[in-house]
């Protein structure tokens, strides 16, 4: 009986040590200054926690948190926003471990806050 169960605990130990771990990170889809919906998310194997930082019609700080594959990491992409079709770019910077990408600096109650900012914001341009 012990050699049974000495079997099923190397087996048991080598399976979770040989499966790939995955980050789990806080994800917001689109923040602005500082001013994150976020939530916690579990990622894909691959892929890293991300803070992207970036400027909108020149004048908007918007941020995003999430996940993100390692061939997007350190880089600068093109966004476009889909309400307004205004296009931004947002440097894409990666850290690999839990919750390493930070967390809410400020929680928005609900995406009503963020619509009206943003109206506020666009009708200013």
């Amino acid at each position: 009986m012990s050699v049974i169960i000495s079997v099923l605990c190397v087996v048991l130990m080598a399976t979770v040590s040989c499966s790939e771990q995955t980050l789990e990170c806080f994800q917001c889809t689109l923040g602005f200054w500082d001013m994150c919906f976020t939530t916690k998310v579990n990622c894909s194997v691959g892929d890293q926690c991300f803070v992207g930082t970036g400027k909108a019609a020149s004048v908007l700080d918007v941020k995003m948190l999430g996940c993100l594959p390692e061939e997007g990491c350190n880089k600068t992409m093109t966004i476009e926003f889909p309400a307004n079709k205004t296009v931004y770019t947002m440097n894409m910077q990666c850290c690999n471990e839990s919750y390493c990408n930070g967390g809410p600096a400020v929680l928005l109650p609900s995406f009503t806050v963020i619509a009206l900012t943003v109206g506020q914001t666009i009708d200013v341009l």
